[in-house]
């Protein structure tokens, strides 16, 4: 009898741990170098492979609770990244990480004329691998 509670009690606990590995989304993570601030949004400009530097526009108003877009303050050392979630195949949603002191040099201001046009129509970013 206690053999069988035993078994049990494991396939219970493999079965849960199968159920959790799985996930609806699919993330990438992005090497941030660079982060440009706008009136409309943010370009990040991240690592593309060993090949050189891409750049993202992430318009503001994706930053919404439950919208496209979250950024997330802090003093980590692995700061500045983004973790890009793709759902089924299409473009989910981003969460930016950077470093909250403005200060630091990861962050940079984007010219207004120069970036206004680059936030207009976006409707899910598209990465350069």
């Amino acid at each position: 009898m206690k053999r069988r509670i035993v078994v049990f009690v494991v396939l219970v606990a493999l079965a849960l741990g199968i159920a959790a590995d799985t996930s609806a989304f699919y993330p990438i993570r992005l090497d941030v170098t660079k982060i440009y601030s706008h009136a409309d949004g943010y370009r990040i400009v991240y690592r593309q492979g060993s090949l050189g530097f891409a750049d993202a526009y992430v318009p503001i108003s994706w930053f919404t609770p439950g919208g496209k877009a979250e950024i997330i303050f802090g003093h980590d050392r692995a700061y500045p990244y983004a973790m890009v979630f793709y759902k089924d195949g299409v473009f989910d949603h981003i969460k930016i990480f950077a470093p909250s002191n403005r200060e630091d040099p990861v962050w940079g201001m984007l010219d207004y004329q120069t970036g206004k046009a680059k936030f207009e129509g976006i409707t899910e970013l598209k990465l350069k691998f």
